[in-house]
C-alpha cells in the first residue's frame, strides 16, 4: 500500500509536465512524490517508529490522502510562469514600505538573538531540541521582554512569514529597476524565518525557506538574464551550503549515536507524513471538535479554552486519545487530529473553491502583483503543509491575513482607478 502514493504522485507529475511543463503545480506535486518515495524507503528499511510497527495501512486513508492533496494543488495547474509578459504594480510606495518594514524586523531579530545563536550553535543541539520538544524555553522566539515588548512580538510574528519576501525579491530583480542594495535588503529580509528556526533548533523552517525559494525559481527563471542566472547559481550554492551544514549539524547531534543513525533519521523525517496521516485517520478521535488549527487567531482573541499553542493542543489531544500527534502528518492530518475527518475534508474543498475563485491563470500573460500575492499565500498552504499545517499558530496567521488583505487592497485600488 505504501507504494501507491509514490506511483500516483509520480504519474500526476508526468501528466502535468507533459501538459503544462514544470510549472508550480508540478513543483508542489514533485515535493509530495519525493516524500512518498521516502515513505517507501521507510517501509523497505523497516524504519517505522514503535507506535506504527504493527499498523496496517488501509485503502481509504491512502485514497483520501492522494485525493485531498491533489484537490488543494489543482487550482495552480494552469499557471505558466514562462508565459508572463509583465507584472504590474499599482502601489509601488507600499511595496517599498513593506520591504523596509521586513528588513527592520530582520535586523531586530538578528540583533536581539545574536548571542543566543552563537550559544546554541556551540551547544548540544540534540539536547536543546529535546528540551524544546518538552515545552522548555530555549529562546525559539526572539526576546520579547522589556520596553520594546510589542515591537519584538511584531517582528517575531512577521519574521515567521518572511519567506514571502522571496516573492518580493524575485519580482524586483526581474521586473523592477531597483538597486543592488535594495534587492540585497529584500533577500536578507526573507531569512528571518531561518534565524527563528536556529533559535528553536528546528530544521523545518530552513526547509520551508528552501522550498519557497525553489518555487520562485520555477516562476521567475525564464525572466532572468544569463547574468542573473549565474548570480543566482552562486547565491543558491552559498545558501544551500550554509543550510545544509546546519541541517546536518542538528541531525548528527540528535541522531548520530541513536539506534538507527543519522541517515535513517533523514529518511524518517522526510517520509513519515503519509504513514502518520493514515494512522491518525484510523486511530485518533479527539472528540472535542476544535477548529483551533484552522482559526488560531480567532481562538487566541475570543475563545479562552486554556490552550495557547500547538504544543498545548497536542498535549490536550494526547490526554484524550493517548496518542502523541506532534509529528508530521501533512497539513491535512494536522487539522484532522484536532477537528475531525469531516472538517479536514471540508477545509480542503473550501481551499480549492476559494483558490479557483481568486486565481485565474488560463491563457493569461498579463498579471498584477496582487495576483502573485494571492498565488503565494494560497499555494503555500499545500506546499509548506508537507509536514504540518504551516498556519496552525496565531502568530503566523497575522502576516498571512495581512498579505491577503493587502492583495485585496491593491486589487480594489486598481479597479477604482
Amino acid at each position: 500500500m505504501v507504494v501507491l502514493p509514490f506511483i500516483y504522485f509520480t504519474l500526476l507529475l508526468i501528466f502535468i509536465y507533459k501538459r503544462r511543463g514544470f510549472n508550480i503545480g508540478a513543483y508542489v506535486v514533485s515535493i509530495y512524490s519525493l516524500t512518498s518515495f521516502f515513505a517507501l524507503l521507510m517501509e523497505i528499511s523497516s524504519l517505522r517508529p514503535y507506535v506504527l510497527k504493527n499498523y496496517e495501512i488501509g485503502v481509504v486513508p491512502t485514497v483520501l490522502y492522494c485525493f485531498l492533496l491533489t484537490l488543494t494543488i489543482w487550482p495552480f495547474y494552469n499557471f505558466r510562469g514562462e508565459r508572463i509578459l509583465t507584472i504590474g504594480l499599482n502601489k509601488p510606495k507600499s511595496f517599498n514600505k513593506i520591504v523596509y518594514f521586513y528588513f527592520g524586523c530582520f535586523l531586530l531579530i538578528v540583533v536581539s538573538a545574536a548571542g543566543n545563536i552563537v550559544q546554541i550553535l556551540k551547544g548540544d543541539l540534540g539536547a536543546l531540541r529535546i528540551a524544546k520538544s518538552r515545552g522548555e524555553a530555549i529562546s525559539e522566539d526572539v526576546a520579547t521582554g522589556g520596553p520594546f515588548h510589542s515591537v519584538m512580538v511584531l517582528a517575531n510574528s512577521f519574521g515567521g512569514f518572511s519567506i514571502i519576501m522571496l516573492l518580493f525579491y524575485f519580482y524586483s530583480i526581474c521586473f523592477l529597476n531597483k538597486s543592488k542594495l535594495f534587492n540585497t535588503i529584500i533577500l536578507l529580509s526573507s531569512m528571518s524565518i531561518i534565524i527563528i528556526g536556529i533559535l528553536g533548533v528546528d530544521r523545518s523552517k530552513s526547509i520551508y525557506w528552501l522550498i519557497s525559494y525553489g518555487l520562485m525559481l520555477v516562476i521567475f527563471w525564464s525572466h532572468m538574464t544569463k547574468r542573473q542566472h549565474r548570480k543566482i547559481f552562486k547565491i543558491t550554492g552559498i545558501i544551500l551550503g550554509l543550510i545544509g551544514s546546519y541541517f546536518l549539524m542538528v541531525t548528527f547531534s540528535r541522531f548520530g549515536e541513536g539506534e538507527n543513525g543519522s541517515q535513517d533519521s533523514i529518511i524518517s523525517y522526510a517520509g513519515q507524513s503519509y504513514i502518520y496521516f493514515c494512522y491518525f485517520f484510523d486511530n485518533v478521535d479527539y472528540g472535542q471538535f476544535s477548529l483551533q488549527r484552522i482559526f488560531p487567531w480567532f481562538y487566541n482573541l475570543f475563545i479562552d479554552n486554556g490552550i495557547n499553542s500547538t504544543v498545548e493542543l497536542n498535549s490536550a489531544i494526547l490526554g484524550k486519545t493517548g496518542t502523541y500527534v506532534g509529528v508530521f502528518s501533512t497539513f491535512i492530518g494536522d487539522i484532522m487530529v484536532a477537528s475531525g475527518k469531516l472538517a479536514a475534508i471540508i477545509y480542503c474543498f473550501c481551499l480549492f473553491i476559494f483558490s479557483k475563485k481568486i486565481l485565474h491563470f488560463k491563457n493569461k500573460v498579463y498579471y498584477q502583483f496582487y495576483e502573485m500575492l494571492f498565488l503565494f499565500c494560497l499555494i503555500s498552504i499545500p506546499m509548506l503543509g508537507l509536514f504540518t499545517h504551516f498556519y496552525a499558530s496565531h502568530s503566523r496567521t497575522i502576516p498571512f491575513l495581512f498579505f491577503i488583505f493587502y492583495a485585496f487592497y491593491l486589487r480594489l485600488n486598481l479597479v477604482v482607478r
